[in-house]
């Protein structure tokens, strides 16, 4: 295995810690391992988002939540909770999230506190493809924007290299 294919190694596998635990507007559910549970990411140009004077990726603090940008964007699954990142905008997000079937609800989102947002979802070939249902988050459709407008590749984190996952590389 050469160096750049190695685990990130501890002794002890890396955990969410406490104090990430999205808040619990509504009951959080039981932290049990889920069908999509993993790390996800994709990567948008900035002419696949409109080219130089549409999209060049800011930090804003105070932008509308869930605008896509261009650059990596991460989303981890696990154990219903959800952490979502813009890595050059900086924008994040966190959450619960249950599976019932072939359809997930997002929950207890900082940024829709009060809203569910219900989706299907299908994982084929390492690519989770997500479809709006309803979601009412009030930011003009913007998170379901923004997690419905490109399938998330699945990778295994543990073994790309990439050392500052948002929030961890839970389980490495």
């Amino acid at each position: 295995m050469s160096p750049a294919a190695s685990p990130v190694s501890t002794e002890e596998p890396i955990e969410i810690r406490p104090e990430m635990e999205p808040y619990d507007y509504a009951p959080a559910p039981p932290q049990e391992p889920s069908p999509v549970d993993g790390f996800y990411m994709r990567v948008f140009t900035i002419e696949e988002m409109g080219g130089h004077s549409l999209a060049m990726p800011f930090h804003c603090l105070r932008c509308v939540p869930y605008s896509v940008d261009a650059g990596v964007q991460t989303l981890l699954l696990h154990e219903g909770r959800f952490f979502l990142e813009h890595q050059i905008n900086e924008y994040r997000a966190l959450g619960h999230f249950l599976v019932r079937g072939d359809r997930i609800v997002f929950y207890n989102d900082v940024n829709c506190s009060r809203t569910r947002g219900t989706y299907t979802w299908q994982l084929e070939h390492r690519e989770l493809e997500l479809d709006v249902v309803n979601d009412s988050c009030p930011y003009v459709d913007e998170r379901s924007n923004d997690l419905t407008l490109a399938p998330w590749t699945k990778i295994d984190a543990c073994y790309t290299g990439i050392k500052h996952w948002y929030p961890t590389l839970v389980g490495c």
